[in-house]
């Protein structure tokens, strides 16, 4: 299994701190097709701007994608999908403009199961540039002798429609798919799709209960909606749409539930989203987040402090968060958008702490003590990076005073992908160490390494 994912997600050389990180969205959903499998979407959106432009014989502007997908099935550790897509795009001068994002989805049947999945996106002008995600999946039968509800898919725009040849149709509706699962201003409508299966069995109320929920990060409704429907199909498509446009920045939670009253049964689906809204002042909220953001450690900060925080915070930001970013210009914008931006990455907002922003910007500070240079802070050093987004690692070996090479450390992270490791060397001879080679899928690969830092 490691030979496939070796062979098939490690691009020749992946994206290195020099070129910037480069971001995909990635999403998925589940859907019930028959009592032995599932059907399985995958959804991928490359951020427009993020890709390389190269012009055609015809002068015209050309973008291309690359998206690698491996599905492992566990028992058997073998890969039951292992596919590259490819697509092509011409840009237009509105392209250009809007930024727009290049958003499609992928269908696979499995059996059930358990599965490890691995996307990866890739430039398709350059092949150092590629941003990658892994997880685990288990397929199941939706059903088991009650009604059951499918995946949330959140999508940008649902419409009804009898275009069988479109790549987002889905009965009797195109429901294109929202990857990054962001809303707010460019957004502002919470569109979404789901399967309710088997409400025609050992149900006893002659109505089932369906709800619409949102609940803000206080697990408080900001949305509710209810209505009844009859059992005359075994299966019921159920969409929906939510106006978010008063709603605040932040984490939100969609709940899909569906309820037999007098079985006093509910079986529910749930989705978490993250809506940015930082022109909207909630009164029933505004004091208590002002208060929160006047009291956090961005309250403080010059605009010079802030651009330097969301610098350090890029390796896990969005390619829309960074659009986003680049768009505000007043202090108090920032300032509130960089607070909701970890408020959002907070595992656990029941406690008065952030533990997530605290231990990020921990390994910031212990990178600029540990790998800063002359010319740069640690922070923005391969090493630095490396460390920020993956923690300490397991075992550092460093060859500092080698006859026939440059200095050069490995570092090894057993806990990532069944063990990684990482190559720095001293190139230039200044002690910022430069990554050379990784065996991580996400990171710069490079088998001739060793000639690179050869002295002979």
């Amino acid at each position: 299994m490691k030979r496939i994912l070796f062979l098939l997600f490690v691009v020749a050389q992946c994206a290195s701190l020099a070129q910037g990180k480069f971001k995909v969205d990635f999403d998925y959903s589940k859907f019930h097709y028959d009592n032995a499998n599932n059907y399985l979407e995958i959804y991928y959106s490359f951020f427009q701007p993020d890709l390389t432009v190269l012009r055609n014989e015809n002068s015209e502007k050309i973008i291309k994608g690359v998206l690698n997908v491996i599905i492992i099935d566990q028992a058997a550790d073998t890969a039951v999908v292992n596919k590259n897509y490819q697509f092509s795009n011409v840009l237009t001068s509105s392209d250009s403009a809007s930024g727009r994002s290049l958003t499609g989805n992928l269908g696979f049947l499995l059996p059930h199961g358990k599965y490890s999945v691995y996307l990866a996106g890739v430039d398709g002008h350059d092949s150092t540039r590629i941003d990658s995600v892994n997880f685990n999946l288990e397929i199941k039968n939706f059903s088991d002798d009650r009604f059951a509800v499918s995946d949330i898919e959140l999508a940008s725009s649902i419409q009804e429609s009898q275009n069988t040849n479109s790549l987002f149709y889905k009965n009797t509706f195109e429901v294109v798919p929202n990857p990054s699962s962001i809303y707010g201003e460019p957004l502002p409508v919470i569109y979404f799709y789901s399967e309710l299966y088997d409400i025609d069995k050992n149900i006893a109320s002659p109505l089932l209960k369906i709800e619409h929920i949102l609940l803000n990060s206080q697990n408080e409704p900001f949305f509710r909606k209810t209505k009844m429907i009859g059992r005359k199909s075994s299966s019921v498509v159920e969409v929906g749409a939510i106006n978010i446009t008063k709603a605040p920045s932040g984490t939100y939670l969609l709940v899909v539930a569906v309820s037999d009253s007098l079985l006093n049964q509910t079986v529910y689906s749930t989705k978490r989203l993250f809506i940015y809204n930082p022109s909207i002042l909630d009164t029933s909220v505004n004091v208590m987040i002002d208060q929160d953001v006047m009291s956090s450690e961005f309250a403080a900060m010059s605009e010079e402090e802030l651009e330097e925080a969301f610098s350090a915070s890029r390796y896990v930001a969005t390619s829309q968060e960074l659009d986003q970013w680049s768009k505000i210009s007043d202090l108090s914008g920032r300032r509130s958008f960089l607070f909701n931006f970890w408020k959002a990455r907070d595992n656990d907002p029941g406690t008065p702490v952030n533990e997530t922003k605290r231990d990020y910007f921990s390994r910031v500070d212990k990178a600029n003590l540990q790998f800063g240079t002359m010319q740069k802070k640690g922070w923005k050093t391969d090493r630095g990076r490396v460390f920020i987004t993956y923690g300490e690692p397991s075992e550092i070996e460093r060859y500092p005073n080698q006859v026939d090479t440059k200095p050069y450390e490995i570092w090894q992270y057993n806990q990532l992908e069944g063990g990684v490791i990482f190559i720095f060397a001293d190139i230039t001879g200044f002690s910022d160490y430069l990554l050379v080679h990784s065996t991580h899928r996400s990171e710069l690969r490079d088998d001739n390494w060793q000639r690179k830092i050869a002295t002979y």
